[in-house]
């Protein structure tokens, strides 16, 4: 399988990762919730996805998460420049996720993706949007395009940000065979 990821790797100008991170701020190592990252150049800038309820800290929504209710839920996509990072900060050996990158760079770099998602609803649908047109790789931008076909709830165990990178994953790595 190894082989195989490496194979498709090489194949495809555009690297693809999924970083684990916490769902909850104050329990930090329960690293459950998916975040996409997507770059024909990851060592100076990332394109990050990511699939969240709207209003995730609004007790009502936890609480219908809780009991397998739908939730409204967005796709969120940002920038982020990387060349402060170094190089290789980037996996392409998808089965040693968690082992093989440094964690102070991965915490370095959720911070920071972190940060950017302190928006209400309506400025985090207008930041998605504007970073979608300012894609220039049309690889990307047909990537990225696909996510926007995800259904825009949230069920915790049947519809979450874990399914949303499986089916991310699987754009990806049909678009490599595309190219």
């Amino acid at each position: 399988m190894l082989l195989l990821c490496i194979f498709l790797y090489c194949g495809n100008n555009i690297t693809f990762r999924i970083l684990k991170t916490s769902i909850l701020h104050f329990f930090p190592s329960i690293k459950l919730h998916h975040i996409i990252l997507l770059s024909e150049n990851p060592n100076h800038h990332v394109y990050t996805l990511d699939f969240t309820p709207i209003n995730q800290t609004n007790i009502t929504t936890l609480v219908k998460l809780l009991f397998g209710q739908n939730v409204d839920a967005e796709v969120r996509l940002r920038y982020i420049k990387t060349d402060h990072y170094g190089k290789n900060w980037i996996t392409t050996d998808y089965n040693a996720i968690d082992n093989t990158i440094d964690n102070t760079i991965d915490d370095t770099f959720v911070k920071e993706w972190d940060s950017m998602n302190k928006l209400n609803e309506k400025m985090s649908k207008q930041l998605t949007k504007n970073t979608y047109k300012n894609i220039n790789n049309k690889q990307v931008q047909n990537i990225i395009k696909s996510s926007f076909a995800w259904h825009q709830y949230m069920n915790l165990y049947c519809h979450n940000c874990q399914h949303f990178s499986k089916y991310m994953y699987t754009i990806y790595l049909l678009s490599s065979k595309n190219e």
